[in-house]
């Protein structure tokens, strides 16, 4: 009909539902869990911490001395990008709370 309005205030609403399991599952790509849980900057400098070392070579590695301890030291990006997809998955919860 000519000259109705249409509302498009849903469409950009602040509070969409966000799922706290997908923002975990989002972070197989470091970072996207927190943009997908309205954290971008969070994301940002959580994909810079794990894939710079990576792409510049300078990830730690204790491979060396845990070869000679017998226990597995070569975790700390992997420690990284777990503790990313828990932090992604808590802002996501913390997000869906209703404001008190």
């Amino acid at each position: 009909m000519q000259g109705d309005i249409i509302d498009g205030t849903k469409r950009f609403a602040k509070n969409r539902p966000i799922s706290p399991g997908r923002a975990a599952r989002l972070s197989i790509i470091p970072g996207l869990g927190h943009w997908y849980a309205g954290a971008p900057l969070k994301g940002v400098v959580f994909f810079a911490a794990i894939v710079g070392p990576i792409v510049l070579g300078t990830e730690l590695d204790l491979t060396v001395v845990g070869a000679a301890l017998g226990i597995p030291l070569d975790l700390g990006g992997l420690g990284l990008w777990g503790f990313c997809a828990y932090d992604a998955y808590r802002m996501a919860r913390n997000r869906m709370r209703p404001a008190a």
